[in-house]
């Protein structure tokens, strides 16, 4: 069932029925208003917020950062200056953690990253 936040959301933003919104989980309610309502500063890729993965396996890799796109996620390879996000793995490397934490990036792990896109925040 769709939490009460993102409900309230699809009743204001949807056509979506009070019936139909019920039989959503919170994932899809929240992808329902992402995909039909980006946040301004991903409308744009040049714009996108920044994820970047460190210390997983090829096969991770490429799983974690499909789910990344579809949440209009920009995809970079290295710490950059525009970095918001760096989901750490258990292999991490050093100096991409040392860079992140010196820029302040949101560091993550991948429980808190798929809790991220499903509710659409940041975790504590």
């Amino acid at each position: 069932m769709a939490g009460e936040r993102v409900s309230r959301i699809l009743l204001a933003k949807s056509d979506l029925t009070a019936d139909q919104i019920a039989t959503m989980s919170d994932k899809d309610g929240w992808r329902w208003v992402y995909t039909h309502f980006p946040p301004k500063a991903t409308r744009h890729k040049k714009n996108a917020q920044q994820i970047c993965f460190s210390g997983f396996s090829a096969v991770e890799r490429r799983q974690l950062e499909s789910e990344a796109e579809e949440a209009h996620l920009e995809v970079v390879k290295s710490v950059t200056q525009s970095l918001r996000y760096l989901v750490t793995g258990p292999n991490a490397g050093p100096a991409k953690l040392q860079k992140a934490r010196e820029q302040e990036v949101v560091l993550l792990k991948t429980d808190q990253f798929h809790t991220m896109l499903e509710t659409g925040e940041l975790p504590n």
